[in-house]
């Protein structure tokens, strides 16, 4: 599997998932609004465009996620993130 190589935010949001995937015991992740937004906090050059980053690593294999229902409406969940290296 090839990976596309990572501008410096999207390394740091993939590190992030990694992180929150991690201390999930590898069990699916819910990104809720506050979720998303604590990310946008870390990384300010993602504002706005947190789930195009989202659909742009899982097409460069770097994630998965899929879409979900939640009291809130349609939400990201993360269900793996391939370790970095």
């Amino acid at each position: 599997m090839q990976r596309e190589p990572l501008s410096p935010e999207l390394d740091t949001l993939w590190r992030i998932l990694w992180e929150e995937w991690q201390n999930n015991d590898e069990e699916d992740v819910i990104l809720d609004t506050e979720k998303l937004a604590g990310i946008e906090a870390a990384v300010p050059e993602l504002q706005g465009r947190i789930k195009t980053a989202l659909a742009y690593l899982q097409r460069a294999y770097y994630i998965q996620y899929r879409s979900g229902v939640s009291d809130e409406g349609i939400e990201p969940i993360l269900y793996d993130v391939y370790e970095p290296r």
